[in-house]
């Protein structure tokens, strides 16, 4: 039986992209043996050369070589996100902070040298943030269960919809087509629309850009949401957001009750139909649990005392930084190193501060850890579209043919807007600019 298999290759200046048919598996330890590919240069150029697969691997020198090229690569990624978490307001306050800090224990209280234990930073920091970051990122894996067994469901019921069928009691008719001999006048009567399945594939659809839409609402639960009148005003356009769009879902969710009851009225049998309202007794379920996550958020005490404190400390460990400049013998001078050490001290806090405070949401569109809504919910629409194209084929016909020939071809499209609110400058009453969540269209009227 052959079998395709796609292999990438990882070079320096282009990436090949190989397909192989073999008429066995390969032999020896998964390396691959007597087979000549075809590869195909991508981007650069559209030449095809052919050459064994061993002929790159042999050698030490080789796999050395593309090995250092792969931590090179890795190497700068990871600079690359260390710098996009870094690069923010907070962290060059909390730095500036840190840095004059040291600058003012130099020039006025040089008596204060001291070395300080760092036990206090490891309780006060470093522990609570690690515990917050491990709970916003049990959410985000708790957000992408309940998003698959979400989809899993919708598949289920749009499958029930479009293709389950059932004879009727006098076996002249079934659920989905009439009879070509009708016996009696009322037979058209016990067949379903024919657009019943189109009709469902569209309000599963509209249920898919709903709960996206809500999904995208920004996250409310921050201090300033209750301690401020800019950031009360905020929360109140946010809930309001998030109330119009979880009422959306369920609108929808309960036009799916009544799709399901329009094949009741066709002749569904009652346990078939019992089984659909249990995919949408799931269905709903899940929902509630993809909500509760949405709206609500770590414990926001210690979020708040983890950023006092990540801004504060610098000030009462400038003695330590003294001492690190000063030595044992208050004779030396090395005031750049302890400036230098306690801003990478404080930038490593603060750093934990914003990777916590990017999972927050596991909604979050701007973070790189959290759940992509855009690419879940556009993957849910388009697999919905390929099981509705697919319903003019057997079961027993031949594996259907790839939707997506290329990365190019996954382009998801919405029916719906993209957010249910959208932020433009306000001034509050003391005249500073805030942010206020102004609504738009939403997917129901």
């Amino acid at each position: 039986y052959s079998f395709c298999t796609l292999l990438e290759l990882q070079k320096m200046d282009k990436i090949f992209c190989c397909r192989f048919t073999s008429g066995r598996y390969p032999q020896g330890r998964g390396k691959l043996t007597n087979t000549v590919i075809k590869e195909t240069r991508s981007c650069c150029c559209n030449e095809e050369v052919g050459e064994d697969v061993d002929d790159w691997k042999e050698g030490w020198v080789s796999k050395f070589f593309y090995s250092f090229f792969d931590l090179a690569l890795d190497l700068w990624s990871a600079f690359a996100v260390v710098l996009k978490y870094v690069c923010s307001a907070e962290t060059l306050l909390a730095l500036t902070t840190s840095v004059l800090s040291v600058l003012i224990y130099d020039r006025y209280g040089q008596r204060l040298s001291s070395d300080m234990s760092w036990t206090l930073v490891s309780f006060a920091v470093v522990f609570p943030l690690t515990m917050s970051i491990t709970q916003a990122f049990v959410r985000r894996d708790d957000a992408l269960k309940a998003l698959a067994t979400l989809r899993g469901l919708l598949f289920n019921i749009m499958s029930a919809h479009a293709r389950w069928d059932w004879v009727g009691s006098d076996k002249m008719y079934n659920g989905r087509t009439a009879p070509t001999t009708k016996p009696f006048s009322s037979d058209k009567q016990h067949c379903i629309r024919s657009t019943h399945g189109l009709e469902a594939q569209a309000l599963i659809l509209n249920l898919c850009d709903a709960i996206r839409s809500y999904l995208l609402v920004p996250r409310k639960g921050r201090a300033r949401h209750v301690y401020t009148s800019c950031g009360q005003e905020e929360a109140k356009w946010v809930e309001w957001a998030e109330e119009v769009g979880a009422e959306n879902v369920t609108k929808l969710i309960g036009r799916l009750h009544g799709a399901t009851e329009e094949l009741k009225s066709k002749g569904l049998p009652p346990n078939e139909a019992s089984r659909i309202n249990q995919y949408l007794f799931f269905l709903t379920r899940e929902w509630e649990v993809i909500r509760t996550l949405k709206e609500y958020r770590t414990p926001q005490a210690m979020r708040s005392f983890s950023r006092v404190v990540v801004h504060t400390l610098p000030m009462f460990y400038g003695p330590y930084f003294l001492h690190l400049s000063k030595g044992d013998t208050m004779t030396e001078s090395n005031i750049v190193f302890a400036c230098a050490f306690s801003g990478v001290i404080t930038v490593f806090m603060c750093s934990l501060l914003l990777v916590q405070t990017s999972l927050e949401n596991p909604f979050d569109t701007k973070s790189l850890d959290t759940v992509k809504v855009d690419v879940e919910m556009g993957r849910t629409r388009r697999l919905i579209q390929s099981l509705y194209a697919d319903l003019s084929n057997e079961w027993r016909d031949a594996p259907p043919e790839l939707s997506a020939q290329s990365p190019d071809d996954l382009t998801f499209k919405y029916g719906s807007p993209d957010l249910l609110v959208r932020e433009e400058s306000w001034s509050g009453s003391a005249g500073r600019s805030s942010k206020l969540l102004t609504p738009m269209a939403l997917p129901l009227s």
